[in-house]
């Protein structure tokens, strides 16, 4: 029994890139038999985790994965009543006192500096960007920006950059955009978010942001890791049974629904990113599992470096964010 962890971590280099293999359930308890138990053990508390999109699914199970590691949690939601339901069963098993709800939409970026002006909070030490959204059709914010790109890249580059100054206060602070699997079969794109809309796909366009998101985790970790106590990571959580899944893919869902992961499950290496020591310090990497993943198995997804130039100067300038001066530490 001792001998599998070491049979599991071994063979996890082939068996992470066939996804029906390792993106379902199966995967995933497979896996688990490679992590090490002592990862996760971290008493958060004292520690500030602020979740996007947290009142179901994955944003849902690491908030309360967290709060019950004794972080303080604040929960951003865009929709009041199900973010209050959520921050009420919360509070229910953790206590009142560390769990905090604050209504935001992280398409609009109006809604974002909002957010950031009224949080009451000087430092913060952990921000998870895993709101998303997957629309059939294209669709616009209230910015001109294309939904999927505005929600998903745009808005989670806004707050972080908002909130640098806050993140720089902390002695060890972690920032995490939840991906997708998806992401592995798409080469960004920066025209996806100006295609016509008789043009539009929305999978294509989504698993475009996904990419996005992993690009912006390396750029950001490139500008600030030496500046800054701030470790930037991406993950992407296998096949997840989710509400967004159910709505936005109903196919790929009927099919799959009997081995698709739980939420807590996908929540797993959110978790583990926001309190193991394992990946402090580390620079933008995407992670599967607890495990470093590889950014591109397929050779022709790979973008080039003025891709990535491209994108963030594009972030900058939609959201009139700027990241061209480091935040360092306060004293």
């Amino acid at each position: 029994m001792t001998v599998l962890p070491s049979i599991v971590r071994f063979v996890r280099p082939v068996t992470d890139l066939v996804a029906p293999c390792s993106f379902n359930r199966m995967g995933f308890e497979l896996n688990r038999r490679g992590f090490d138990p002592e990862d996760v053990q971290r008493d958060g508390l004292g520690r500030v985790a602020l979740v996007t999109g947290a009142n179901s699914g994955i944003g849902r199970a690491a908030s309360l994965d967290l709060l019950r590691r004794g972080f303080d949690v604040w929960m951003l939601c865009r929709d009041l009543g199900r973010g209050s339901e959520a921050r009420d069963a919360m509070a229910r098993e953790c206590g009142e006192g560390r769990v905090h709800l604050a209504v935001v939409d992280i398409s609009s970026l109006r809604s974002i500096r909002r957010l950031a002006e009224a949080l009451p909070l000087e430092q913060v030490d952990v921000l998870v960007h895993n709101a998303g959204v997957l629309p059939r059709d294209k669709q616009l914010t209230e910015d001109g920006v294309e939904l999927t790109f505005a929600t998903n890249v745009l808005g989670p580059f806004a707050l972080t950059g908002l909130l640098m100054d806050r993140l720089a206060r902390s002695s060890d602070a972690r920032v995490i955009f939840v991906a997708s699997g998806g992401l592995y079969l798409q080469r960004f794109d920066l025209s996806l978010i100006e295609v016509p809309a008789s043009r539009f796909h929305g999978p294509r366009v989504y698993a475009n942001a996904k990419r996005g998101q992993v690009i912006l985790a390396g750029m950001l970790a490139e500008r600030f890791s030496d500046d800054a106590p701030v470790t930037f990571a991406s993950m992407h959580p296998g096949w997840v049974d989710t509400t967004a899944l159910r709505t936005s893919l109903p196919g790929f869902y009927g099919v799959m629904r009997p081995i698709l992961r739980t939420a807590e499950q996908g929540a797993d290496t959110v978790v583990w990113l926001a309190t193991s020591d394992v990946p402090r310090g580390t620079r933008g990497q995407l992670w599967f599992d607890r495990r470093v993943a590889c950014q591109h198995p397929l050779p022709w997804t790979r973008e080039r470096g003025e891709t990535r130039k491209r994108l963030l100067a594009q972030c900058e300038l939609l959201s009139h964010v700027s990241l061209s001066e480091p935040h360092r530490k306060a004293a």
